[in-house]
């Protein structure tokens, strides 16, 4: 399935143009895919834009270009390319592509599950067959995708997308819960009454090793009980 002409015509025009002009310069080689398009089209604040490569040193290769006058930074996940561009372009090469038909199955929910990239002398799009009905009912149908990320990520993801007021299904939930308890060494969890205790600082330290910060201020992710650890910088 494609992306509605509208919507990919808008997706460009939300470009900055050194990304549009560096897509166009490295036709099959970069797709810009997922939260971006997303938020384009719903209208949502739009943190940054996602490009996908076919290998690391092709990730590298453009973050270096685009990053001419400006910061580049390297994470475990991308290449990060800030300043004087309209958003934060990342540059991914932990999960890396053959060709751009081969990104959407590694996405973890269909609203997320949307791709566009610039092929010779036109742009190209591909989305999930329930991407737009999703979307449209602010619906989030997790996937159950094959790629090697950190077990507690699309759990964060979850989160996320609940304060933008979008609601999951008990079977994708449940799925998600079924991810982050798949990181969870059983065999160092002691069986005795605090159990549990045990296993809800594992999941909650699985949590954080994806994202330490995740949305710190929000009241609905502090600790319920005081936590000796935090403190005041």
């Amino acid at each position: 399935m494609k992306l509605r002409h509208e919507d990919l015509r808008w997706c460009l025009r939300l470009l900055p143009k050194p990304v549009f002009e560096l897509l166009k310069e490295r036709p099959k080689k970069l797709a810009v895919a997922g939260g971006f398009i997303r938020s384009a089209i719903t209208g949502e604040k739009i943190s940054d834009i996602d490009l996908f490569s076919e290998s690391k040193d092709a990730a590298e290769a453009a973050a270096r270009k685009l990053a001419v006058g400006r910061s580049r930074i390297e994470t475990d996940n991308a290449y990060t390319v800030f300043g004087n561009l309209k958003y934060t372009v990342q540059f991914i090469h932990r999960w890396a592509y053959d060709c751009p038909e081969d990104i959407l199955p590694s996405f973890d929910f269909t609203i997320a599950r949307a791709a566009f990239w610039y092929d010779d002398e036109k742009w190209l799009t591909l989305c999930d067959e329930d991407f737009y009905s999703d979307l449209a009912a602010k619906r989030l149908v997790y996937c159950c995708p094959d790629r090697n990320e950190d077990a507690g990520g699309s759990m964060l993801r979850v989160l996320k997308f609940y304060q933008k007021g979008y609601r999951i299904p008990l079977d994708s939930l449940g799925s998600v819960i079924a991810r982050l308890v798949s990181g969870v060494k059983l065999d160092e969890i002691t069986a005795h009454e605090e159990t549990e205790l045990q296993m809800a600082k594992v999941l909650t330290g699985l949590l954080r090793e994806v994202d330490p910060n995740i949305d710190p201020t929000h009241v609905a992710h502090m600790p319920a009980k005081d936590d000796e650890n935090i403190v005041n910088e």
